[in-house]
């Protein structure tokens, strides 16, 4: 009886160890932050046998455009993005300490490691499409050299609140006071269309059409990123 009751605790044991370490599926898991307004963080996690094995960290700035961190002027953020990884591994969790002089970076980085686990979870969420948050996103470049870039924040897989620039050809950003009357109505007339329309589907504005176009590519990119199933 001795026997048997020591061989059931080892088994038990070798239950709950596998268990434990089988607490994601196995894949690979892309995810992002929320954006602030100067960048917004992303995340590839890969999981073998449960288990975290490596984790890719990158950084993008308010163009949607990644961060060299060869030339970046902020050293902390590029420590952030180079380090952390390595914590997440070893904490097989979305925990990692905050790099002094890259908070914002930090958490975003911690926020995209924890959404990808979300999605590599067996009890992964199925009663809804989108993260809440804020995610950006940016359409294709025109023909004039421009492309926007747009803010989208989702609440139960609906936008409530839209915002975007115009990234000019030379990489600065376009003053909202050069748009022009008519512009800036279509502006206004697509975030009003935006927040009651399927999100990334409006329709066509008056004498807009690349505004429009343009922003429900914009807008759909976002979303990608907002995916909680993929």
């Amino acid at each position: 009886m001795r026997k048997l009751s020591l061989l059931l605790a080892v088994v038990l044991v070798l239950s709950f160890s596998v268990l434990s370490y089988a607490q994601y599926i196995d894949g690979t898991y892309e995810a992002w932050s929320d954006a602030s307004d100067k960048s917004i963080q992303y995340a590839k996690v890969f999981i073998e046998d449960g288990k975290i094995v490596a984790v890719i960290l990158r950084e993008f700035t308010d163009k949607m455009v990644e961060k060299d961190w060869t030339t970046y002027p902020w050293p902390e953020a590029g420590e952030a993005a180079r380090t952390l990884g390595l914590q997440f591994v070893e904490n097989q969790a979305a925990v990692a300490d905050i790099v002094t002089g890259a908070t914002g970076s930090s958490t975003g980085f911690i926020q995209a490691v924890e959404r990808a686990l979300i999605k590599a979870s067996p009890d992964k969420p199925t009663d809804k499409k989108y993260f809440d948050g804020v995610f950006m996103g940016r359409s294709d470049v025109a023909s004039r050299g421009y492309y926007k870039v747009v803010w989208i924040t989702i609440k139960d897989d609906k936008i409530v609140d839209f915002k975007a620039q115009r990234v000019l050809a030379d990489g600065s950003i376009q003053d909202p006071a050069e748009y022009g009357w008519p512009l800036e109505m279509a502006r206004e007339a697509y975030k009003e269309a935006a927040l009651q329309s399927e999100p990334g589907f409006v329709d066509t504005i008056s004498g807009a059409t690349g505004l429009t176009q343009m922003s429900n590519i914009a807008v759909r990119d976002a979303l990608d990123r907002a995916r909680i199933d993929k």
